[in-house]
């Protein structure tokens, strides 16, 4: 997997998979194309997120996002690290994600490359398409941490014991979301 290049040795691995009923091709294109932040979990633990940095006024008050799709999550500080197109893309940000605000840094690609340095954190996110037979396609995501310290490890460690259940929450609402786009393509070319 491409996601191997950037974190083969994680501090922290989330790894989530739906079965689709569909082709490969058919899951790939509704994972770009997916409203993923449809669901009001997604959205509230979206914004549940973002209240320190409000209350702190720290970021300045955007609208919300129309929709959650792969190119605004790019957008809003994931960057695109490797893709191999139908079958594998690859995303990553860095920052010290444990913090309440300022916790992700602008995306760059040199911050993928060689060790991570100490007091950060760099996280990779990956979707697999993978047909395991005509019509029947596995979607799967997972997410990689790797900390550039103990010192970083351990306050990322904290952070995770609170977020990951919210955090697999919110990756199994995404995962339904692309199946019940497909679904309903499915049914809309008959």
């Amino acid at each position: 997997m491409l996601i191997d290049a950037f974190a083969p040795h994680p501090d922290a691995v989330e790894i989530h998979r739906i079965e689709i009923a569909a082709p490969g091709a058919t899951v790939y294109q509704a994972l770009w194309t997916t409203d993923l932040g449809q669901s009001p979990i997604v959205r509230g633990l979206l914004t549940l997120r973002s209240l320190p940095a409000r209350i702190l006024h720290r970021e300045s008050r955007q609208r919300p996002i129309p929709q959650l799709t792969l190119q605004t999550v790019m957008t809003a500080g994931f960057g695109k690290l490797a893709e191999e197109p139908g079958r594998e893309i690859v995303l990553g940000i860095a920052g010290q994600f444990w913090r309440p605000t300022g916790n992700s840094l602008p995306f760059n690609r040199e911050h993928f490359d060689g060790p991570v340095p100490p007091g950060l954190a760099r996280a990779v996110w990956n979707f697999t398409v993978h047909e395991t037979k005509p019509g029947h396609t596995l979607l799967s995501t997972e997410t990689r941490v790797v900390c550039g310290d103990p010192a970083s490890r351990f306050k990322f460690r904290l952070y995770w014991l609170l977020i990951r259940p919210f955090s697999g929450l919110i990756r199994h609402v995404m995962l339904r979301a692309v199946r019940r786009a497909c679904q309903t393509q499915e049914v809309s070319e008959r």
